[in-house]
């Protein structure tokens, strides 16, 4: 699956990608030296390459933006018929889903050559990219990581819709889940490290995150991103996506817990905090800040 698209997300690249879970992607990404994407979406591509050995990401840097968006679909070598689209969709959840785009059916034919022909593009597995390829909230101090401390300050200046999320049991700062929340993995037969962090009422009835198992991007005050979906019944819980390990760990990793230990009310009370506060940015891209 060969994709030229003016902008992407990594959210919907996950989705796609894990779904159709026998099929390479290679992206074509073309407006990223004038408007170019964050540190975080550039690691969670590097992520999901390295994790399934089938992706390839592509950004632009001519000084003529692409603007273009084609998908061209390949077996073997061989195209198969009507699959080759053109048309106004980006490759995002917008584009496809949450707004109303057209991709029409063309005869591959009429875009080979297109992508035969492509110039100015960067692989994003390059070395030392980093530092010769602009990203947005890119750490100072270390070209790879994400800036979260920059971010943070943005999303308060700009007074993003936010909740907080409580990690004790309803609000209780004495009492926190045994085997649920950050302990969920406490269990026999679980990965130990299994987690999640209790999604509040009120934020269930607020319209806060996109439905049932739609995955979307949070990052962290601390400069981590994790592609993540909201789960469980009545949507009561927050994990990240295909791994709820991977939250836990992150969590005993911030709060000084070995890797597969409970976590107790006394970690968070050393820790300073009982709960994190989550910003939305957009339908697929939120802050939260544990500092």
């Amino acid at each position: 699956m060969k994709i030229i698209t003016a902008y992407a997300s990594p959210s919907f690249l996950h989705h796609v990608l894990y779904t159709l879970n026998e099929v390479e992607i290679e992206l074509f990404i073309g407006m990223t030296k004038v408007q170019p994407i964050t540190i975080w979406e550039h690691k969670e591509y590097l992520k999901m390459a390295d994790d399934t050995n089938r992706l390839t990401v592509n950004y632009h840097n001519g000084n003529k933006p692409v603007h273009s968006k084609i998908v061209l679909w390949e077996q073997e070598g061989l195209f198969i018929s009507e699959s080759a689209f053109v048309g106004s969709a980006n490759f995002t959840r917008n584009g496809y889903s949450n707004y109303s785009e057209t991709m029409a059916s063309v005869n591959p034919s009429q875009v080979i050559n297109i992508f035969s022909n492509l110039k100015d593009y960067v692989p994003f597995d390059q070395p030392s990219l980093e530092k010769t390829m602009k990203f947005t909230y890119q750490s100072n101090s270390n070209n790879s990581n994400i800036d979260g401390s920059a971010l943070g300050n943005l999303v308060k200046e700009k007074g993003y819709c936010h909740f907080n999320f409580p990690l004790t049991v309803n609000n209780n700062r004495r009492k926190i889940h045994e085997k649920s929340g950050l302990n969920w993995g406490q269990r026999p037969g679980r990965e130990l490290n299994q987690a999640y962090i209790p999604v509040p009422k009120e934020v269930r009835k607020a319209d806060f995150f996109p439905d049932k198992k739609i995955e979307f991007s949070v990052i962290t005050d601390d400069g981590e991103s994790f592609i993540c979906v909201v789960a469980q019944d009545d949507n009561k819980a927050l994990e990240t996506c295909r791994d709820n390990s991977i939250l836990g760990k992150y969590f005993r990793n911030r709060l000084g817990v070995p890797l597969g230990g409970f976590v107790s009310i006394e970690d968070l009370d050393r820790y300073g905090r009982h709960y994190v506060t989550i910003y939305k940015i957009n339908n697929e891209t939120y802050f939260m800040d544990f500092s």
